[in-house]
């Protein structure tokens, strides 16, 4: 007979299994999510500007990179005349 102290211990460990499996699962599907946008990305300015730009960004540290140009990004300016 298995006492409930054994049952709690070896649900307790099948629900520990669980979350690191899910954690596994989670972060693979963070990578292929990445690898998305930024597939999506380089088909916009193109593959040879986005290795430039990834070169630029290495040279000047990446974070100070995104930093810079989110300063500079600005919303797109909503034109009156569009009627």
């Amino acid at each position: 007979m298995v006492s409930k102290v054994e049952r709690e211990r070896a649900a307790l460990k099948a629900a520990e299994t669980d979350l690191a499996e899910r954690k596994k699962k989670l972060a693979a599907m963070e990578k292929e999510e990445a690898k998305k946008q930024l597939d999506k990305l380089s088909k916009r300015v193109g593959v040879e500007r986005t290795i430039r730009l990834l070169e630029l960004a290495l040279k000047v540290k990446p974070k100070t990179a995104i930093e810079t140009l989110e300063k500079i990004e600005t919303p797109a300016p909503q034109s009156a005349s569009a009627t």
